[in-house]
């Protein structure tokens, strides 16, 4: 039996695409039973074709989805390609094509599972799935203090925090920046476990949003340039490093 709970603001909401109503009932049943083992909060949907899982995703997105890569009309990284742009959701390859996993990196999935592999490939994923969905639950909860009181933040959407005058600056990506007091250090303290990383004495920035690390200078994926302290180099390179194990 789906779940089909009404989600909650903490609810997890999943997402399953396959065109092969066989495959698709069957990965729906072994997710929900995987889910249901982490005694989350989570709802579950079911789609035959990319068109009517992008029209549903686009109006509300989805926290998880698991994706057929070889779907006729519109493949699974046609359809990644469009989701990653919100950076939203989490995607899990689904496919009997083994030879595609390396192809599938540039979508930066969350992992991929061989459809013959199921049984022993999906529980590890939905574990490290529902704990990556806690941690960001937690991260929207982030309180921060300004001149015109608290304000709550999504973690995910803050791209770096510097130094700005007596104040702190928070770069938040598709918002206007935020002024708040309180200091960089403090902040390390309690977002490197959120994958942020201080790369000078000024700047502390998100993982996420890292795209090269150079010499003198860290580029992020809009092409914004972040000062390297030359004692940083080693600890932002491994950090990146973890995040992106993380990923695969």
């Amino acid at each position: 039996m789906i779940n089909n709970t009404i989600c909650g603001s903490d609810c997890m909401r999943i997402a399953v695409c396959d065109d092969k109503k066989v495959t698709l009932d069957f990965l729906c049943e072994e997710i929900d039973r995987e889910f249901s083992k982490t005694k989350a909060d989570f709802s579950l949907d079911m789609f035959e074709n990319g068109t009517d899982f992008l029209s549903r995703h686009e109006k509300m997105p989805f926290d998880i989805v698991f994706l057929d890569i070889d779907m006729p009309t519109i493949n699974g990284f046609e359809i990644a390609e469009r989701i990653n742009k919100d950076n939203s959701s989490f995607i899990v390859f689904v496919t009997s094509h083994d030879e595609l996993v390396y192809s599938s990196f540039k979508f930066q999935p969350f992992r991929f599972i061989r459809k013959n592999h199921i049984a022993a490939e999906l529980p590890e994923t939905v574990k490290a799935l529902a704990e990556r969905i806690i941690e960001r639950t937690a991260a929207r909860h982030f309180e921060v203090r300004t001149s015109s009181g608290n304000v709550f933040l999504d973690l995910n959407d803050v791209e770096y925090i510097e130094i700005y005058g007596h104040w702190l600056r928070i770069t938040v990506k598709n918002s206007d920046a935020i002024e708040c007091y309180g200091s960089l250090s403090d902040f390390e303290k309690r977002l490197v476990p959120h994958n942020f990383v201080r790369t000078h004495k000024s700047y502390l920035v998100n993982c996420k949003y890292i795209y090269s690390i150079e010499q003198k200078q860290v580029v992020l994926d809009d092409n914004t340039v972040i000062p390297l302290s030359k004692y940083k180099i080693e600890t932002v390179r491994n950090k990146l490093r973890s995040y992106l194990r993380g990923m695969i």
